[in-house]
């Protein structure tokens, strides 16, 4: 490595660190936030937990029991993972070892650029700014609670090889192509799909641009070293093909990127916040800064005038058809234009048309697309600016470039988040570790409105490696929200049946997380319970980080076997669709509700409101004996206090009460965990009887307003519910 790549490497990771702040000055015990890091953390210590004993069996996660392959439920971040392996088999830290990815995907993203950038100009000050350009701005600000969003190394590296292998046809250069795009591709799910959708553009731009038409032996080099990094990248999303058809996960779009939000600095721009504009409010922020979006235009305006040398040329126009493939994608279905909408956009075609991008919930992180090409077409333009200027001009330019194109994107840094790390871990996580490894429940669960605090579980369980049911996921699994609310009111029956059932008797008690007044008598309460035995009890924690999250004096019991489940009855002789008719106080139709789709489905704003209903009128009286709620994707969204009417020629409305046990509870978690796709909730009626309308309502609610909304994907109506 030459003299200015290190500088340039040493000048980006200082940089790096200010970015990442307050978290990267304190790396081994701060995160931006409780949520997506400590999950991201959990999986990277994962990955290296299971490389070293046993790396066939790496799906196999302890998070998310009882579910086979429960990596899957969120980005293996293997090349991630392997970066910092080191760190966590040196220190056991999952936390340092998150900020450290972070440290590095920033240095060696803008470092990738910068390589890229000075092998299309010749220039090491153009190509720094453009490293500046591609790794240091709002998007990456925004995103550094998730380190794969922002491990963006590997295209501009690809690009590089690529550019070399169209110019000398050398296979090494082919296969490092090939391998920098797996590596993109792996690096998350996100990213997988944008790089087959480059693809296709950039081979045929490539050698188009460079006005080369390659030959036979050319193409068969670069199909082979595309076959052979296609092969691993395969094998990593078997796992989750699997997942996806066995649970029927298909997101839904949802909105996109304004265009007028590449020119908004946002209100918090430390420079240029007066000029935010109110009306848009980003999922993601894709301010360019205005100094870069000038560099970018005259990037552009060289190549249209034709006075680029050949190779920038060549990566002018892969830049440009990058940046203008990521806009219109980050657009999403609809085209926005200042909070207006103005027509379609494309994302809607590739989200029918092309499966990988049905996974994806958000068109605006297509984003990063424009950030690559951006960045180059940038370096391209900075590099016609400096070489007019004099030596001395140039370098001064450069320097006042490299002040302010990172400061255009700079907001002053929010609190970082402390975690327990090394001696302020409680010391119940330290004994577990000690312990056969069996299904681990913490409980009381940290409260819905806090439910990115559920992470904390996960990264608690690097250190024992127990199987743990609750956690945080890209999506979850079926059975996740539903036994969370299961387990509210521990000990009670339903919670201890639930647990019983699905094998899980080590209940790991934070008796903090309970109110100073309730914190006695809960306690007693347990130690008295005949199915619980107090296994040990430890001391108060005095670390301030443990303190802030309700930790210490944990207390872990061991669960007895209860009484098997009891048979239910069965629903039969169903009311036909045709029969009645739907009304609702939801946000899209309720006969989506009966349209025979579970993948679309009738649902409520969101969070769900006391007193939001679905109605069902019959054409005729019906005796009615059950109710049945499909459950589907997203499986959190389930109702919450179900309140059940139904109405009659006599009485009109009036509620009626319905069998809600332990058995009947159990009865749904057993199906979303073996047969997800199959899976209800079902009401069964005290006693039948005939009805002309039925009523589902969502209760009052409860102390926790963060409630999801309520779907409903297919509603079905039983005459009869015979007993087995």
């Amino acid at each position: 490595m030459d003299r200015r790549t290190l500088a340039a490497a040493a000048a980006y990771l200082a940089l790096a660190f200010m970015w990442a702040a307050p978290a990267a000055l304190h790396p081994a015990r701060s995160v931006p936030d409780l949520g997506d890091p400590l999950h991201l953390a959990w999986i990277m210590a994962w990955d290296a937990h299971q490389l070293v004993r046993h790396p066939l069996r790496l799906f196999e996660a302890n998070g998310f029991y009882p579910y086979a392959s429960s990596l899957t439920f969120a980005d293996h971040l293997l090349p991630e993972a392997l970066l910092v392996a080191p760190l966590n088999w040196a220190t056991g830290n999952a936390v340092l070892a998150y900020n450290a990815a972070v440290l590095a995907a920033l240095t060696l993203s803008a470092l990738s650029a910068f390589l890229l950038v000075r092998h299309l100009t010749g220039r090491a000050d153009a190509a720094f700014l453009a490293g500046l350009a591609y790794a240091f701005n709002a998007f990456t600000l925004h995103e550094l609670a998730r380190v794969h969003v922002l491990n963006l190394q590997w295209w501009p590296l690809a690009w590089l090889f690529l550019d070399r292998f169209v110019r000398e046809g050398r296979p090494r250069d082919a296969a490092l192509a090939a391998a920098a795009l797996a590596l993109q591709g792996l690096s998350g799910t996100y990213y997988l799909a944008y790089t087959l959708l480059l693809l296709p553009l950039w081979l045929p731009a490539a050698f188009l641009a460079a006005r080369r038409r390659p030959t036979r032996r050319v193409l068969l080099t670069l199909a082979g070293a595309l076959a052979a990094a296609a092969l691993p990248v395969g094998l990593m999303m078997l796992p989750y093909l699997r997942r996806l058809r066995g649970f029927g996960v298909e997101k839904g779009w949802a909105g996109g990127a304004d265009l007028l939000t590449y020119v908004d600095p946002g209100a918090r721009s430390w420079l240029w916040g007066r000029w935010h504009n109110p009306r848009l409010d980003p999922e993601l922020p894709h301010f360019l800064g205005f100094a870069a979006l000038v560099l970018v235009l005259l990037g552009l305006v060289h190549l249209l005038r034709g006075r680029l040398e050949d190779r920038a040329r060549v990566g002018a126009v892969l830049a440009a058809l990058t940046t203008l493939c990521g806009l219109l994608l980050s657009l999403g279905p609809i085209v926005n234009v200042g909070g207006r909408r103005v027509g379609p956009g494309v994302y809607d075609l590739l989200h029918r048309f092309f499966p990988p991008a049905r996974a994806m919930a958000s068109p605006e992180r297509s984003g990063a697309l424009v950030l690559l090409g951006a960045s180059v077409l940038l370096g391209l333009g900075a590099a016609q600016v400096l070489a007019r200027l004099p030596r001395r001009g140039a370098a001064t330019a450069a320097l006042g470039l490299a002040a302010l194109l990172p400061l255009e994107h700079w907001t002053p840094p929010r609190p970082a988040a402390r975690v327990p790390t090394g001696h302020a871990v409680p010391e119940a996580y330290r004994w577990l570790a000690t312990q056969p490894a069996e299904p681990l429940v913490e409980l009381p669960l940290y409260a819905e409105r806090q439910k990115k605090w559920w992470s904390l579980y996960l990264y608690f369980s690097t250190l024992h490696w127990q199987r743990v049911p609750i956690g945080r996921a890209s999506f979850y699994p079926p059975v996740h929200d539903a036994l969370a609310w299961d387990l509210r009111g521990f000990p009670d029956d339903t919670a201890l049946a639930a647990l019983d059932r699905l094998n899980i008797h080590t209940v790991l008690v934070h008796p903090r997380l309970w109110p100073d007044g309730e914190r006695a008598e809960r306690v007693a309460a347990l130690d008295a319970h005949p199915r619980l035995r107090l296994l040990r009890a430890f001391g108060e924690s005095t670390a301030p980080a443990a303190l802030g999250l309700g930790l210490g004096a944990e207390r872990i019991y061991l669960l007895a076997s209860g009484p098997p489940p009891r048979p239910l009855c069965a629903p039969a002789d169903p009311v036909p669709p045709r029969g009645f008719t739907l009304d609702s106080t939801g946000i899209n139709k309720p006969e989506r509700a009966i349209d025979g789709d579970p993948r679309r489905a009738w649902s409520t704003a969101q969070p769900q409101r006391p007193g939001d209903r679905l109605d069902v009128a019959l054409s005729a009286p019906e005796p009615l004996a059950a109710v049945a709620i499909r459950l589907h994707y997203p499986y959190e969204e389930f109702g919450r206090n179900l309140v059940l009417q139904v109405k009659t020629a006599e009485a009109g409305w009036r509620r009626v009460t319905y069998k809600d046990d332990p058995d009947v509870r159990w009865e749904t978690l057993r199906a979303l965990v073996a047969t997800p796709l199959d899976a209800r909730m079902v009401l069964r009626l005290e006693a039948p009887e005939t009805v002309t309308g039925v009523r589902l309502m969502v209760g009052a609610r409860e102390e926790d307003p963060a409630w999801p909304r309520w779907s409903v994907p297919e509603l079905e109506l039983y005459r009869s519910c015979p007993n087995p």
